[in-house]
């Protein structure tokens, strides 16, 4: 057997449906991170297009290659040997460091090398990753939420780019315990209407059947805004000037954090993200009606896009499988997490995706900043990126009123064995 065959008859399914995510992953993050050295701004191909000095066909290729963050998808958008060059001679021109460069090169070698081991060339690795991904019905879903997204922007009165809602979860200094981390906020949120209020993000503890649990002392991760009195936003996220915001308390349990009346339009627009930690904050283990961790994305607002992440730290392997659930938050009907988990359930078409490890790659083109602000909270938690894997959610035009939950089963605690 020659030394090619051999490694040919090594490289699994299972070899190749991992190799390949992890080097379009790490492709996407040095195309980015060029991008965004050079001023471009990938959700605007056209800009890009003019900046660069590149044809349409291939920045369309770039930018849609940097947008997907599910690798298996972005594939398709690779562009070739040829392309890539003529991309990194106007990322050079544009004045963008040459380490981003070599990052380019050394990524995409390693994409030639690993296509050319388990597929041979660019259309057979096509074949392989259409019997691993499926997008017809996704793509259906999509547009006609899209229609449900203008709608509910007419009905409402507001609509924003982007919401983010990301979790963290960490071994506490207890060792039946896990500290948490959260962020959640809208990106370029405006109203169509002077007199909307708005709650941009909420936040409750429930057990497993919905009663509320005691929340337990939490701070903000911004110190600036660590006041009972005050909002917890990321101030350096905001836009400036911090949006007039105030807190609701619920009888349910409920906090919602909410945008006060404003001005109109599109040039009005604010950005709003606020930050909260917890040490010691979620158990470990199960307890009674307490056998399950979840954590929810609350979808009332019309967004174009949901970025949904969860960071679990490489010790919490009880918590590396998670799945995702898309509930109904309609009256008529069960509203989670009060009704059975079977029930209000919507159906999901968009994967979850593997957003890796050593560090997660996070790259948001609608959110070029989403990075850094994730950085930030591991300073601030004190954590190393490097421990943690990350999973995302991103659903276009998600329904509302919904729920979006991550959830994985808690393990039981061990039982000592009795002294003799």
């Amino acid at each position: 057997m020659s030394k090619r065959e051999l490694e040919l008859s090594r490289a699994s399914v299972a070899d190749f449906e991992e190799a390949v995510p992890e080097v379009v992953r790490r492709i996407r993050i040095a195309v980015s991170e060029a991008l965004v050295s050079a001023g471009a701004d990938a959700t605007r191909p056209q800009s890009v297009s003019r900046l660069l000095g590149l044809d349409k066909s291939l920045t369309w290729k770039v930018c849609r290659l940097v947008s997907d963050e599910n690798p298996l998808a972005a594939v398709k958008y690779m562009p070739g040997k040829a392309g890539l060059k003529i991309l990194k001679t106007a990322l050079s021109k544009a004045g963008v460091p040459a380490d981003l460069l070599i990052a380019i090169e050394k990524s995409t070698s390693d994409f030639d090398r690993i296509t050319d081991l388990h597929a041979g060339d660019r259309e057979k690795l096509g074949v392989m990753l259409a019997n691993v991904t499926s997008e017809g019905q996704r793509d259906r879903a999509e547009a006609q939420r899209k229609l449900s997204f203008r709608g509910n922007s007419a009905t409402w009165g507001v609509q924003a780019k982007v919401q983010i809602c990301s979790t963290f979860i960490a071994p506490g200094t207890d060792s039946q315990r896990a500290d948490m981390a959260w962020i959640s906020g809208l990106v370029d949120f405006w109203r169509l209407r002077r007199d909307v209020v708005w709650a941009m993000a909420a936040a409750r503890k429930t057990a497993d059947d919905g009663s509320p649990l005691p929340v337990g002392e939490i701070h903000a991760i911004d110190t600036t805004y660590d006041k009972p009195e005050k909002v917890p936003l990321l101030g350096d996220f905001c836009s400036q000037p911090i949006a007039d915001m105030r807190i609701e308390l619920g009888r349910d349990g409920l906090t919602r954090y909410e945008l006060a009346e404003g001005p109109v339009g599109s040039a009005a627009t604010t950005t709003c993200v606020i930050g909260l930690y917890g040490r010691n904050f979620l158990p470990r283990y199960q307890a009674p009606n307490d056998t399950l961790g979840e954590h929810f994305a609350r979808l009332y607002t019309p967004v174009e896009t949901l970025v949904h992440d969860l960071f679990v730290h490489k010790d919490l392997t009880y918590a590396m499988t998670p799945r995702i659930f898309l509930y109904s938050q309609m009256p008529g009907g069960p509203v989670f997490p009060t009704a059975h988990r079977d029930q209000g359930m919507l159906v999901v078409h968009d994967p979850i995706i593997n957003l890796g490890s050593g560090p997660p790659d996070v790259v948001t083109p609608e959110f070029p900043q989403y990075p850094k602000m994730v950085r930030e909270v591991h300073e601030r938690m004190g954590w190393r990126a490097e421990d943690f894997r990350g999973f995302r959610f991103r659903l276009r035009y998600p329904p509302i009123p919904s729920l979006a939950v991550w959830r994985y089963e808690l393990p039981a605690k061990a039982k000592r064995r009795a002294s003799a």
